[in-house]
């Protein structure tokens, strides 16, 4: 059995012979969904002390290493990166983890005092949870790297504004605790500052976009999943091979060798755009991590004769590497987005020719049999059978026409929802009635199964939408004598989660990877119903509109249920829209 996930949470696994089919290398379901914290108290408590680990050992390590050469605050503060992924993956759920970690590391390692380790880590967790509700604010749930407004989002909230507030935590607290003397010096304000900034800014642009694409925190819906290719793993070695030796290799004493690292930044492009971000990120992640650490020991080309400023070097590689390959590939991605809307339109055009033609030429071919005179006067029961396959006809182009001009409205913009409690179990059941004569004339029966209370927190017309849609879909691909189950629940943080699952033909790898692209359907030929083949794709767009996610598990000749994992609703509305609901 396969399972593609298109937008987050993985579906139920119902055999062990699932295979993930999403754009991930390796399977991480389980442990993002740990990470996220939405699934209980468990996953909170073990989402907090894994970000509490993470950040201690990180900073451990750190700062052993650095302090080794005397370097002290760490000119590149990786935990910083933690924090960020753990603010994008929790927000508020990862104070606690956030702030243990640091206190540890603080208190225990760099042997602060309490109240000066405590305020250092009460601001080293406000500051990325502050930054990222912003920039969530911001942008919303939209991806971040696919365009170069996220990009920039992210650079400003999570790269400046972020290490701005901790290490204008860190310099209060050094300031009160009697640390810094004189105290309140200005020119040592501005160094403790500076320096505490730039350490967190280094760590965080280094390091958090590699983790939150490895754990698909941050993924452009439109890319496609695929193994790289051996040439591509060759040319990921090789220039990993290069970095460590010229970091590793002693001083040279000519003037071109310093410039040699920046020359990499032509591989990595290459990378980005021929393969994924995420290697690409891999690739500049450890790069930067080595030629910091290699630069404090002092090796490295960063340490010929023409270089004042080693680790300045250093810190203008790391930018370099880091903004050249999320801007490149953010601007490719616009590109690609805009000639997949000029392909959409094509298809379009080609699709409605053939879509919309077949059902007008049955309009036309039955009503001119109805006015045309012929040498038999028609009975009453063939005028109703003629009137029948007009209303079909004419239901099924104002169905096609629907469907175009919904994808044509989500597309550009201008479908607005407004989320507010419902009652799922019954818009479930409204929508199972309305689809009751359908189901009943290929013999499928429809179900509800509802776990105990269900007020969702959705648009309740998107949701009509959305179940009709994914329910319409599961009637039409299911066998005579099959089943579709509507399974409904709410999570224990107040998020929703809504299941289709049919008894149907099921789908192979190959069409999961097509099936939510606009005007695709999938199955043979001879198996493929009418329609546009945008039906999967307004339910994609309707659940990222509310901030849900989307996946969906199959196998040929075994079934295909899909699901839905909606967000909570916020704090200031449950206490009253949840009483009357």
């Amino acid at each position: 059995m396969s399972i593609i996930t298109l937008s987050g949470e993985a579906p139920k696994q119902h055999s062990s012979a699932h295979k993930e089919f999403t754009a991930s290398w390796w399977n991480k379901e389980t442990l993002r969904d740990w990470l996220h914290a939405d699934g209980g108290f468990m996953p909170c408590i073990g989402g907090n002390l894994a970000a509490a680990l993470l950040y201690f050992l990180l900073g451990l390590a750190v700062g052993h290493y650095f302090a080794a050469y005397g370097l002290f605050p760490a000119p590149i503060w990786l935990p910083s990166s933690v924090a960020v992924v753990a603010a994008m993956l929790g927000g508020w759920r990862f104070f606690p983890g956030l702030f243990l970690g640091s206190f540890l590391i603080n208190y225990g390692y760099f042997e602060s005092s309490f109240f000066v380790a405590g305020l250092i880590s009460l601001t080293n967790a406000l500051g990325p949870i502050l930054a990222i509700d912003l920039m969530r604010r911001w942008r919303g749930e939209r991806s971040l790297f696919s365009t170069f407004a996220g990009i920039v989002a992210f650079i400003l909230c999570a790269v400046i504004l972020h290490p701005a507030i901790t290490a204008g935590g860190g310099t209060l607290a050094l300031n009160l605790g009697g640390v810094v003397d004189p105290a309140w010096d200005p020119d040592i304000l501005f160094k403790t500052w500076t320096s505490w900034w730039l350490c967190d800014s280094g760590g965080t642009l280094s390091f958090a976009p590699c983790l939150l694409l490895w754990l698909d925190a941050e993924r452009g819906p439109e890319e496609t999943p695929r193994p790289l290719q051996r040439h591509e793993r060759l040319v990921w070695v090789i220039v990993a091979a290069i970095v460590i030796g010229l970091f590793v290799a002693p001083p040279a004493h000519f003037a071109l060798f310093a410039t040699l690292p920046f020359l990499l930044v032509v591989p990595l492009s290459w990378i980005a755009l021929s393969t994924s971000l995420r290697a690409a990120y891999t690739l500049v992640s450890l790069a930067s991590v080595i030629a910091m650490a290699a630069t404090a020991a002092g090796v490295g080309p960063f340490h010929a004769p023409v270089t004042i400023n080693p680790l300045q070097m250093a810190g203008v590689l790391i930018v370099l590497f880091t903004m050249t390959v999320l801007t490149i590939v953010a601007l490719f991605r616009e590109r690609r987005a805009a000639e997949e809307a000029t392909r959409a339109k094509s298809m379009l055009l080609a699709t409605a020719s053939h879509d919309l033609r077949t059902p007008l030429n049955a309009i036309i071919g039955f009503a001119d049999l109805l006015r045309t005179p012929t040498r038999q006067m028609l009975t009453l029961e063939r005028v109703r059978e003629y009137a029948n396959d007009i209303h079909s006809s004419g239901s099924l182009l104002l169905g096609l026409i629907d469907e175009i001009l919904d994808h044509a409205k989500i597309e550009a913009g201008k479908r607005e929802i407004e989320p507010q409690f419902i009652d799922a179990t019954g818009i479930a059941a409204a929508c199972l009635d309305l689809l009751s004569g359908r189901a009943a004339g290929k013999q499928v029966s429809l179900a509800v199964k509802a776990q105990g209370a269900n007020a969702l927190f959705v648009d309740e017309l998107a949701m009509r939408q959305i179940l009709l849609n994914l329910v319409g879909n599961a009637v039409k691909f299911t066998e005579a004598g099959g089943s579709v189950e509507v399974r409904l629940a709410i999570r224990a943080d107040g998020g929703g989660v809504v299941e289709v699952a049919d008894t149907g033909v099921g789908m192979s790898d190959e069409e999961l990877a097509q099936v939510l692209l606009p005007f695709e359907q999938a199955g043979s030929t001879r198996q493929r119903q009418g329609g546009t083949g945008l039906g999967l794709t307004i339910v994609l767009r309707l659940v990222e509109m509310h901030g849900g996610r989307l996946s969906i598990s199959s196998a040929p000749g075994q079934g295909t249920t899909v699901r839905l994992s909606f967000p909570a609703a916020p704090r200031a509305i449950v206490g009253t829209d949840a009483r009357r609901t």
